[in-house]
C-alpha cells in the first residue's frame, strides 16, 4: 500500500522520471537517502514498472495512430491470438475487451500503407475473423500517467 509521501513521489516522477532524489527531497521535506528508499521499496512492489522515454512519435516517422477492434473465431484463443498480435511491428498496445470485438489494438505506422501492411498481418493469423479499423485525425491527450490518490471512490 503507499501513503501520502508515495504519492507525492509518484506524482513527481510521473511528471518527469529524471527527477533528481535529491530535489525530490527538497520538496516533500525528507532526506535523499529516505527517497532512495522509498523508490526501491515502490520498485521491489511492482508499483514502478519501469522508466521509458517518450518520443515524438511525427519526429521518429510514425504519425499514423489506428486503433484496430479485432473480432475472433474462437474467444478460446484469444490469448494466444493477442500475442501473435503483439509481436507485429508498430503495435504499441493489445487489450482484450467486452462488447463488440474481442482484441483492441493500438497501432503507429508511417502511414496508410504501412498500415496495411499491418492490418493483412493481423488479418493471417488464423484465429481472426475481423477487423475494424479506426485512423486517429488528431490527439489532445496521449498519456501514461495515472491519477495517484489514497481516497477510495
Amino acid at each position: 500500500m503507499i501513503d501520502a509521501i508515495d504519492e507525492q513521489i509518484l506524482t513527481i516522477l510521473q511528471e518527469n522520471a529524471r527527477t533528481p532524489n535529491a530535489e525530490i527531497a527538497r520538496h516533500i521535506g525528507m532526506t535523499a537517502s529516505a527517497i532512495f528508499e522509498r523508490i526501491k521499496k515502490l520498485e521491489k512492489q511492482g508499483i514502478i514498472k519501469g522508466y521509458e522515454v517518450r518520443l515524438c512519435p511525427d519526429r521518429i516517422g510514425l504519425p499514423l495512430l489506428a486503433f484496430v477492434l479485432i473480432s475472433l473465431n474462437e474467444i478460446s484463443k484469444m490469448h494466444m491470438t493477442g500475442k501473435q498480435i503483439a509481436e507485429i511491428p508498430g503495435v504499441q498496445e493489445v487489450h482484450y475487451i467486452a462488447g463488440k470485438g474481442s482484441i483492441l489494438a493500438k497501432i503507429r505506422t508511417a502511414g496508410t500503407l504501412d498500415l496495411e501492411r499491418r492490418l493483412d498481418q493481423i488479418n493471417q493469423i488464423k484465429n481472426v475473423s475481423v477487423t475494424e479499423t479506426t485512423i486517429v485525425l488528431k490527439t489532445d491527450l496521449e498519456s501514461m500517467s495515472l491519477p495517484i490518490s489514497r481516497e477510495k471512490n
